[in-house]
């Protein structure tokens, strides 16, 4: 065999040898970086959670009131951060804001309520719900709900796709956050 032949066999089978190597070592620098970011955000989430107890229990004690007790229940901010969800905003049947994650959610709350209510109404199937994809990595979810005889709709922003059990988690523990902010008729 030539010897310009056997470098030649050397030096592929080294680079392939390299390009294993290097491919290796990006894969673990990345999985660590992700273990540190989710690391990260979990201590931040236990962090605001926390601070959060201990505010409302101040509050709650300074203004004599039972605003304290509140907080060990589910809080809107908690369930979408629970669920991995940008904003909920719940808005009434004329598009203004019942809750929200938002800070300023009224523009939102007119728009998308406005924007199911047209088109269930020019819709021959009437949809339970409008799941819009506006990015490969942002999804809007509208779905009506009817909460001690109100109506009501539920605008979730995600950067993820939800599937139908998480989706239905997700409406459930809305549901529950509700019982606090409408009391029933009876």
């Amino acid at each position: 065999m030539s010897p310009i032949i056997v470098f030649f066999i050397f030096f592929l089978v080294g680079l392939f040898i390299g390009i294993i190597i290097w491919t290796i070592y990006r894969v673990i620098k990345e999985r660590e970086k992700q273990a540190e970011k989710e690391q990260l955000e979990n201590e931040i989430v236990s962090s605001l959670l926390e601070l959060k107890k201990h505010t409302t229990l101040n509050i709650g004690a300074e203004l004599d009131t039972d605003y304290g007790e509140l907080s060990n229940k589910y809080d809107l901010i908690e369930v979408a951060l629970e669920n991995e969800v940008v904003s909920i905003t719940i808005a009434n049947d004329e598009g203004f804001p019942v809750i929200s994650t938002l800070k300023d959610p009224y523009e939102e709350s007119a728009k998308y309520s406005a924007l199911f209510q047209s088109i269930y109404k020019s819709s021959r199937n009437k949809p339970s719900k409008i799941s819009i994809e506006y990015d490969e990595k942002h999804y809007l979810y509208i779905k009506p709900v009817v909460k001690n005889d109100i109506k009501l709709y539920v605008i979730v922003r995600s950067n993820i796709e939800l599937d139908p059990s998480s989706e239905r988690k997700l409406i459930r523990e809305i549901l529950n956050i509700l019982d606090e902010y409408i009391t029933s008729n009876s």
